[in-house]
């Protein structure tokens, strides 16, 4: 992986905590899920049209941002939204039942492991037999993290009945990682287009078929504006934030997918765990187990394996 990829993921990195945190502390979930979305509208639109205007001044960009648009673009671009927006339900119903810290280093960690499966043979993208062997370290601090949840950590106490809450969490945090590696692959997929497309466009279009469905989801959750509003009265700045945060993080991953790896752009995305995990402990003061402890630990070396092993 070249330094540039490496920066664009840990840039994105950070800004997927931070907007993560946001979401974990906010009031009603369907409210700021979609109020947050289509607030990102506002935020890659008008960028859209200061690079569409900056590209036709300067004659870059091999053409403008509507380069390399067509029909199969537009159709890789409603893909992603829709696995986006399968991303936003399962996220947020997954802080509904667990912590923040058991969330992100679940989902995170698990979606390298689903992309790797899927990469060979839908985008091209394989690992060496070292890098995939990193995988089973991410699986083991995984099971770990996930199963903290529950004072004695166990398979069988993290599926009885009096640990319901930390077995939805986990499942949903696991459908969250599904949704992540889907929408990686259609997005390099996208990006190994010939012509590609330009990244701040294909985002946008991305953005905008996301935001149909995040609003299809959420007015069949809630027929009342009103109440699809309400996070905005009680929070006007998180919304913001996050509104900004979100397309910002997910805009340098997409500049990533263009040069490298899908599965070690994925894998590489998840020091986000230790970001998270000292968020969740010092900023939403969430308790950190050991077992959660060393969880993350491993997820990392396994993470750092995939991404520094040579393919």
């Amino acid at each position: 992986m070249s330094p540039l990829v490496l920066a664009l993921v840990l840039a994105s990195a950070l800004l997927h905590v931070l907007w993560n945190t946001l979401v974990k502390q906010c009031g009603d979930k369907l409210s700021f899920a979609w109020l947050t979305t289509v607030a990102g509208n506002a935020v890659l639109l008008p960028a859209l049209l200061a690079w569409g205007a900056w590209t036709t001044w300067t004659g870059s960009a091999g053409g403008g941002p509507l380069h390399g648009l067509s029909t199969e673009v537009l159709l890789w671009a409603a893909a992603s939204g829709l696995l986006e927006t399968l991303y936003v339900i399962c996220l947020f119903k997954a802080y509904a039942a667990a912590d923040l810290t058991v969330v992100y280093p679940v989902s995170r960690g698990a979606a390298p492991v689903f992309t790797l499966a899927l990469a060979g043979l839908l985008v091209g993208d394989v690992l060496s037999a070292q890098q995939a062997v990193a995988v089973a370290v991410v699986v083991a601090g995984t099971l770990l993290v996930g199963l903290s949840g529950s004072p004695r950590p166990s398979l069988v106490k993290a599926c009885a009945a009096t640990q319901r809450v930390t077995a939805r969490g986990l499942g949903l945090s696991l459908a969250t990682g599904v949704a992540i590696a889907g929408y990686h692959l259609t997005d390099r997929r996208a990006m190994g287009l010939s012509p590609a497309p330009d990244p701040l466009c294909y985002l946008f279009l991305m953005h905008l078929f996301m935001t149909l469905f995040i609003t299809l989801w959420a007015w069949r959750r809630s027929r009342n504006l009103a109440a699809l509003c309400s996070e905005w009265a009680r929070s006007p700045r998180d919304v913001l934030l996050v509104a900004m945060f979100t397309p910002l993080s997910y805009f340098l991953i997409v500049l990533a997918l263009r040069e490298g790896n899908v599965v070690l752009v994925t894998a590489a995305r998840n020091v986000g765990i230790l970001f998270s995990t000292l968020a969740g402990a010092y900023i939403l003061r969430e308790r950190i187990t050991r077992t959660r402890g060393w969880g993350s630990v491993l997820i990392m070396a396994g993470l750092a394996g995939m991404a520094l092993l040579r393919g």
